[in-house]
């Protein structure tokens, strides 16, 4: 290994001495101070490009609050020599509006004659602007406080099969700033999130919604997190007491037994919950004309909503019917 790698050295040194391999170096150095020379040249030529450029609002009392958005960046075309073209991507130009100069009476105002001095102050007064994303900028401000409203998902979520959305969606933040004229803010009570529609959810899920929006207040934050709690369900068994009804007076009917096993599913967290006052199962005396065997049927006729796939373990028991 050590002699390839001595002979490789040795062929490397003799060609450095020959004169084809001075000729290659010597080409290339020219390629490249033409290259250079090509490149400066065109830079010194006008062209156009479209350059983005951030708006900021300088000395703004924190007293005040925007009711329209502020534009983050205005698009701009501009004719200049590439060198500066060059330049003024990569500085990142910022547009700064002096909220105490052009602001009045709530409301901020700068004009196309104003972005255009701005713009000819970031790019030099040998730019040419070309055109503009935004004639003008007109902002609407505020200097009411807030007042504090909660905030309604308005949404659906389904669970996934073997799974249970246990709750309401909660929002965070549960209350939200809405900010304008007192006279609207006033009978403003709720706000709503856009609409949210999530499926076949097997585990509790957090999503980022928009708040929707509301002509002429500012709504802070916009965006508010929604998490919807989903659990396992599991299997619950119970032995709930029969109630006869529609009995005539005088008369008892005797059920035997007298409770009837029901299963069902819940979510996890309830499953040591108390269930059985909150099922009700009848045995209809009306029904005895249509009994077959001694036996009278029975049914599940109320049960919370929380419990799911409720089904009677036997749909029938026996029967006597007991004068008193």
């Amino acid at each position: 290994m050590g002699n390839k790698i001595e002979i490789t050295r040795e062929k490397w040194r003799r060609l450095r001495k020959t004169s084809t391999f001075h000729d290659i170096v010597l080409f290339f150095v020219f390629v490249a101070v033409a290259t250079l020379f090509w490149v400066i040249l065109a830079l010194n030529d006008n062209a156009q490009d479209s350059i983005n450029v951030k708006v900021a609002i300088n000395n703004c009392p924190d007293s005040v609050t925007f009711i329209s958005d502020i534009p983050e960046k205005l698009h701009v075309t501009v004719r200049d020599k590439g060198t500066n073209l060059w330049r003024n991507h990569y500085r990142h130009p910022t547009m700064g509006i002096n909220f105490k100069e052009f602001a009045s009476k709530g409301i901020l105002h700068y004009s196309k004659n104003d972005i255009v001095a701005s713009l000819k102050t970031i790019f030099g007064s040998g730019a040419q602007i070309v055109s503009i994303s935004q004639d003008s900028i007109h902002l609407a401000y505020t200097t009411n406080k807030g007042r504090r409203v909660p905030v309604v998902v308005n949404g659906d979520a389904t669970a996934a099969s073997g799974s249970v959305i246990e709750g309401r969606m909660r929002p965070r933040p549960s209350n939200v700033l809405v900010y304008g004229d007192v006279e609207l803010t006033d009978t403003i009570h709720k706000v709503y999130t856009e609409p949210l529609m999530l499926a076949e959810l097997s585990e509790t899920t957090t999503v980022e919604v928009k708040i929707r929006k509301i002509p002429g207040v500012r709504i802070m934050p916009s965006v508010v997190s929604v998490t919807v709690p989903v659990e396992p369900l599991v299997k619950k068994e119970a032995l709930i007491t029969i109630t006869p009804v529609n009995v005539p007076r005088g008369k008892s009917l005797l059920l035997f037994p007298s409770k009837v096993p029901v299963e069902y599913y819940v979510a996890m967290s309830r499953l040591d919950d108390d269930d059985d006052p909150s099922i009700e199962v009848y045995a209809d005396y009306n029904s005895i004309n249509d009994a077959s065997d001694g036996k009278i049927n029975v049914r599940v006729v109320r049960y919370p909503e929380r419990l799911k796939n409720l089904s009677l373990k036997s749909d029938s028991v026996e029967f006597t019917v007991v004068r008193n």
